[in-house]
């Protein structure tokens, strides 16, 4: 399997990374893919748009799982001087390799419509 995206795209669009970061990335730049491909994507080779998208996607999941511990992964922060209150809470402290639902709603997996669609006419259910 390849991936949808390389470590180098992953570095142009976050940093430079060392050869041991650069070696975590490429696995989990693969185990990306796999987890979008397990989601139940159809992949459409000729489709440009979806291509930029899972490349997109493949990247974004790969930094948020590599940020887990660093400054970059904080979600949100406060602060009191009054009394010396500070937390932090930190959006991805496991360092998760996860899709979001704005990513899953990006590529078209997941969050489908849900129904149904009959050929038999009303009438003939109700007598």
């Amino acid at each position: 399997m390849e991936a949808f995206a390389t470590v180098e795209d992953l570095q142009l669009g976050w940093k430079t990374l060392t050869e041991a970061e650069q070696a975590v990335a490429g696995e989990l730049l693969l185990r990306a893919t796999a987890k979008i491909l397990g989601a139940g994507l159809v992949v459409d080779a000729s489709d440009e748009v979806q291509a930029m998208n899972l490349k997109t996607v493949t990247c974004d999941m790969v930094r948020r799982a590599m940020n887990a511990g660093t400054l970059e992964g904080i979600a949100s922060a406060s602060q009191t001087i009054g009394s010396s209150t500070a937390s932090l809470q930190i959006s991805n402290p496991d360092g998760a390799l996860y899709i979001s639902r704005k990513e899953e709603a990006l590529l078209g997996i997941r969050g489908g419509r849900i129904g149904w669609a009959s050929t038999v006419e009303w009438s003939e259910l109700c007598g």
